[in-house]
């Protein structure tokens, strides 16, 4: 009965190992990391006239506020 889990624990674990190296992730190239994708928009805050830009955060009793333009 010992020999039998001692030949499944060893036949597990050697399963596992082999699986581990084939799987290793590859570093990715100097190339994708440069600059981001062309098709991410870059926000803007431009608001109109006599408004102002409040960024997001915590407002008063902990409520939280999305960043937008409010009046002056």
């Amino acid at each position: 009965m010992r020999n039998i889990l001692a030949g499944c624990v060893l036949a597990l674990g050697l399963t596992a190992g082999l699986q581990t190296t084939a799987a290793a992730v590859s570093p990715p190239s100097s190339a994708a990391i440069g600059s981001p994708s062309a098709s991410t928009p870059i926000a803007s805050h431009k608001c109109g006239q006599g408004q102002y830009w409040v960024p997001s955060g915590y407002a008063k009793h902990g409520k939280y506020r999305a960043g937008h333009c409010a009046p002056r």
